[in-house]
C-alpha cells in the first residue's frame, strides 16, 4: 500500500533579532536572497519532490507571511497556524493539534537546503518508531589548537571537520511519536528525552545547507547562492 506523504510544517514565527534591522519590518522568512524570500527556496525545494500539504506556523508579522502565500504559492494546500509570540514547543504542538492522522517533516523557516527527501523518507520508514533529525557536518573555518598547561601547543588542525555534526531541522516525525511533545516545555527537552529513550536517529546530509540568522550569513548566501543552486 502506498504510504501517505507527510505533511511539510515550516517554523517561521521568531523575531529574527539578529537580522535587525533587515527584521524589523518584515519576518526573516520573508528575508530576501537575490530577490527570492528564504521562504520560497524552501517551498520550491519541497514543490520539487511533488509534496503540495503545507502547515505554515508564523508569529511576528504573521500578516505579511499570510499574504506571501497567497501571493505566490496559492496553488498549494497551506494553512496559516499564528501561536503569537510563543516558544518554538508551543508552535510545535499548534501544528501537531492541526494534523489529521498524518506524519510530519518540520523544518526551520530560514534555513535553505537540498536534502534528499526521497533518502530522508526511506531512512526514516527503516524504524517508524523514532524521530529523524538530519545533520550537516561543522566546518571550522580556522586553524585549531590544542594546549597544555605551560601554553604550548601539542597539536594543530587546520580548518577541522569535526566529528560531531549539528542539527539542521528536516525532523521527520511519525504520528505515533506525536505525543513525546506535549510533555515537555521546551524543544530540547523533547529532543533530550528522545535521545535518553533511543527514539532519536539521524540522517546525515552532506551537501548544500545553509542558515541565516545573522547578517554575515546573509551577505554569504546573497553573495553564493547562484553558484550553489545552478
Amino acid at each position: 500500500m502506498k504510504k501517505n506523504k507527510p505533511i511539510i510544517a515550516l517554523l517561521c514565527g521568531g523575531k529574527g533579532l539578529r537580522l535587525r534591522p533587515i527584521t524589523t519590518d518584515i519576518p526573516k522568512p520573508l528575508v530576501k536572497i537575490k530577490n527570492k524570500p528564504i521562504l520560497a527556496y524552501i517551498i520550491n525545494h519541497f514543490k520539487s519532490y511533488k509534496y503540495n500539504e503545507y502547515l505554515i506556523a508564523t508569529g511576528y508579522k504573521s500578516n505579511q507571511i499570510e499574504k506571501f502565500m497567497k501571493d505566490k504559492f496559492h496553488t498549494v494546500n497551506y494553512k496559516i497556524i499564528n501561536s503569537g509570540d510563543v516558544k518554538i514547543i508551543q508552535r510545535i504542538k499548534d501544528i501537531i493539534d492541526s494534523v489529521d492522522d498524518k506524519d510530519i517533516i518540520l523544518c526551520y523557516g530560514d534555513t535553505i537546503s537540498n536534502v534528499d527527501l526521497n533518502k530522508l523518507t526511506k531512512f526514516h520508514h527503516k524504524d517508524l518508531n523514532s524521530v529523524t533529525i538530519t545533520s550537516y557536518p561543522i566546518n571550522i573555518p580556522f586553524g585549531v589548537m590544542n594546549i597544555n598547561k605551560n601554553n604550548m601547543v601539542k597539536s594543530f588542525v587546520e580548518k577541522p571537520i569535526l566529528d560531531d555534526v549539528m542539527n539542521i531541522g528536516y525532523f521527520y516525525i511519525s504520528k505515533s511519536l506525536f505525543d513525546n511533545f506535549y510533555k515537555y516545555n521546551s524543544f530540547e527537552d523533547v529532543l533530550i528525552n528522545l535521545t535518553k529513550k533511543k527514539k532519536l536517529k539521524c540522517y546525515q546530509h552532506k551537501d548544500i545547507h545553509i542558515t541565516i540568522n545573522t547578517i554575515k550569513e546573509l551577505e554569504y548566501a546573497n553573495e553564493n547562492i547562484k553558484k550553489i543552486f545552478k
